[in-house]
């Protein structure tokens, strides 16, 4: 009997003992935010994402009707935004049942790997511009829900896990040249003001759409998972995102950037590699692609940059106009300060 009862309160001890040992593992298990953010609150940053999936599912599938596509690009594209938005109905069904919101973390996991493929198709193929600033604002949700469960997200969001790099550093002071209000315009023609306060919090008013974010060490911002490098340019920054490449030119003074003009198609003769040289003496390549997009590798140093209606291009916040010559080349002025550069092919 005394043995029997001796084996009896090891066994409750073990069972004890063990219970608590995986209480404290589940515990360490979560996340930043368990504790932090509550149920409800949750279920709203999901219920947005969930929201804009729907609408772009819609969008996107119209979009694919309208275009030149093949019928076997279409159809995998249908698939790709029908497997993705039904990742995002089974997360918030799942979500309602359960009271621990932070057991749904294997269902955002699938949200994220639904989204992948349907990134890499919007990167890879050109639509109308209200297609692509629609999956940029999903793309930042998917990002939020990423971030909320611990989760690296899509194009460098979500959470990196603390370390260096994109967004996994700490906030820091800006340098003096990099604090304060700036203005520019993306390359899909949102006005953008962006505010870098000392303490190193940021927002950025796009197109009439507020974002946060914060300045961290090796001089980067973060904003909504989206990181880009800071450099200083003149009285101006210059932002280079890390995930795209797409740069932004900055200046103090309302109206700057890029110029406020959209990427437009250019003429038969501007397209094509041009040689020509700087005032300085420098040797300049300028690349205008089919789309608009331009290169200029500027005495070593590559620019980037996009052309604009009315022949006018805009490279890195300087804006050109831009002439055919009769040898088969092109002349372009800059408009502030009236600099004449001829190229030939």
């Amino acid at each position: 009997m005394m043995k029997r009862n001796l084996v009896s309160i090891f066994l409750i001890g073990l069972v004890a003992g063990l219970f608590t040992v995986f209480s404290a593992s589940d515990a360490n298990g979560q996340g930043r935010y368990v504790g932090q953010y509550s149920k409800a609150r949750v279920d709203q940053i999901i219920r947005s994402m969930e929201d804009a999936a729907d609408e772009f599912r819609r969008d996107f599938r119209s979009e694919l009707d309208r275009s030149n596509l093949s019928s076997s690009q279409k159809r995998t594209y249908r698939n790709q935004v029908d497997n993705f938005e039904r990742s995002t109905d089974r997360l918030r069904s799942n979500f309602n049942s359960n009271n621990d919101w932070w057991r749904s973390r294997n269902q955002v996991q699938n949200v994220v790997a639904a989204a992948q493929p349907l990134n890499t198709t919007m990167n890879s193929i050109r639509f109308r511009r209200n297609i692509e600033r629609q999956w940029n604002r999903l793309r930042n949700e998917v990002n939020t829900v990423a971030d909320t469960y611990d989760l690296p997200g899509i194009a460098g969001g979500g959470w990196t896990g603390g370390g260096g790099g994109w967004g996994g550093g700490q906030t820091v002071t800006p340098p003096n040249w990099a604090q304060g209000t700036f203005y520019g315009t993306a390359p899909t023609g949102e006005q953008i003001t962006l505010t870098i306060n000392p303490n190193g919090s940021v927002t950025a008013n796009i197109g009439g759409g507020m974002s946060y974010g914060r300045f961290t060490s090796g001089n980067y911002l973060n904003i909504n998972g989206a990181v880009a490098r800071v450099t200083r340019q003149g009285n101006g920054i210059l932002t280079q995102r890390n995930d795209t490449g797409e740069r932004i030119a900055y200046t103090r003074t309302g109206g700057g950037g890029w110029g406020g003009g959209n990427q437009a198609t250019p003429p038969s003769w501007a397209r094509g590699t041009f040689y020509g040289t700087g005032p300085g003496g420098e040797r300049i390549t300028l690349s205008i692609q089919n789309n608009g997009s331009i290169t200029a590798n500027i005495g070593g140093g590559i620019s980037y940059g996009y052309w604009m209606n009315n022949n006018m291009i805009n490279i890195d916040g300087a804006i050109a106009s831009v002439a055919r010559l009769r040898n088969g080349g092109i002349s372009t002025r800059r408009n502030d300060t009236g600099e004449v550069i001829n190229y030939r092919r």
